[in-house]
């Protein structure tokens, strides 16, 4: 086949293995100066180095050859810990921008529907005020066909309606151990360009999940096109408002609501407790003595770290929607890699099957584990 490698590609399967060069030199059988002269574009890249590189980690050939995914590092938004580690960081990030290639590949040509977003555009800088980010979450609300106090029942595909597409990030997506990493927990990036894109890191509990959904929501809302200083905080206001709307809360919560009946609210809204402690301070329904005392039940408890009442887990299906109209039928292993330029395990881990009981008939079968 006549290929172009693109020498910028090996860095990318480098952090998507969480590997160093070195290593991938070694494996692949190419001295480490030679192979960090051709990824800094002052050796030629040609067909027999990619050849070997990618029969050294697994990928297609064609994983070199294809454009590198081009996302804004100002509209990137990570929500993760400090204490995260950087080289777990890239191999998130680079394995986000695959799937936002693959996405923006494939989108056009699948018939796509998005909604008309109700981006802030202000100048940078501006400050929203907290009634603003409550109006912004009421418009949202509505495009999701949701009444002012109802419930988000399943926040994944309310997203995916909207035409946002949800993604699992997966740290080693060829382990079928899935390992949670507590360090980090979603990813987001949206503009005028191309189709807006979520992911989160599942593993975490299912509530925890919703929020994040809500939190890299609002990022896409609030900061594909204006910084802030206080981006985390807005976007945390957001992803109340948008799953415990103020009318809800002052419907469910008051000043001397209990854990057991946070827990109750919990499981009606799907939110957590913690979460609907900080809710009902940010709306003035509880002062801060309660929110304390609250605070200190649930450490008394041991609720800080598992809280009580499970709540259903979601999961996406817009992106192995797309994948499957820009496949052929009853598709090979090496068509899937072909089409995508990732190995099969990757394309499994961003477009993963729905649960046997929600399960629709369809060609990706194949694509199954």
């Amino acid at each position: 086949m006549t290929l172009s490698p693109r020498p910028e590609r090996i860095l990318a399967v480098r952090d998507l293995l969480g590997e160093t060069l070195q290593n991938l030199a070694s494996s692949a059988g190419i001295s480490q100066s030679y192979l960090s002269e051709i990824a800094a574009g002052t050796r030629p890249f040609s067909n027999e180095h990619a050849q070997k590189i990618a029969t050294a980690t697994g990928f297609p050939i064609e994983f070199f050859g294809v454009d590198a995914p081009t996302i804004s590092d100002t509209t990137l938004k990570f929500r993760k810990l400090k204490s995260s580690k950087a080289k777990t960081t890239r191999k998130a990030v680079q394995y986000f921008r695959e799937a936002s290639r693959i996405v923006q590949t494939v989108a056009p040509t699948s018939g796509l529907k998005m909604a008309s977003l109700p981006y802030v555009d202000w100048s940078d800088g501006a400050v929203l005020d907290e009634d603003e980010i409550e109006q912004l979450a009421i418009a949202v609300r509505e495009l999701m066909l949701l009444g002012s106090a109802d419930p988000v029942p399943n926040v994944t595909r309310a997203i995916e309606r909207l035409g946002i597409v949800v993604i699992p990030v997966l740290l080693d997506p060829t382990d079928e151990v899935r390992v949670i990493d507590e360090g980090h927990f979603g990813i987001s990036h949206g503009d005028d360009q191309g189709v807006p894109l979520v992911g989160y890191f599942p593993g975490s509990s299912p509530d925890r999940d919703r929020f994040t959904l809500s939190h890299e929501l609002g990022h896409i809302l609030l900061h594909s096109h204006r910084s802030s200083e206080d981006a985390e905080r807005e976007a945390n206001r957001f992803a109340g408002s948008l799953l415990m709307p103020e009318a809800a809360a002052q419907r469910e919560l008051h000043s001397q609501i209990t854990l057991s009946q946070l827990a109750r609210v919990k499981a009606k809204f799907g939110i957590s407790i913690q979460a609907l402690i900080m809710r009902a301070a940010a709306l003035h329904i509880i002062d801060q003595q309660r929110q304390r005392s609250l605070f200190v039940q649930l450490s008394a408890r041991g609720w800080r770290q598992n809280e009580p009442v499970e709540i259903q887990s979601e999961h996406p299906i817009l992106m192995r929607r797309l994948l499957e109209l820009n496949l052929p039928d009853d598709p090979s292993s090496r068509e899937i890699e072909k089409v995508t330029g990732l190995p099969r395990a990757y394309v499994r881990a961003i477009a993963p099957s729905a649960p046997r009981r929600t399960e629709g008939t369809g060609r990706l079968s194949p694509l199954r584990a």
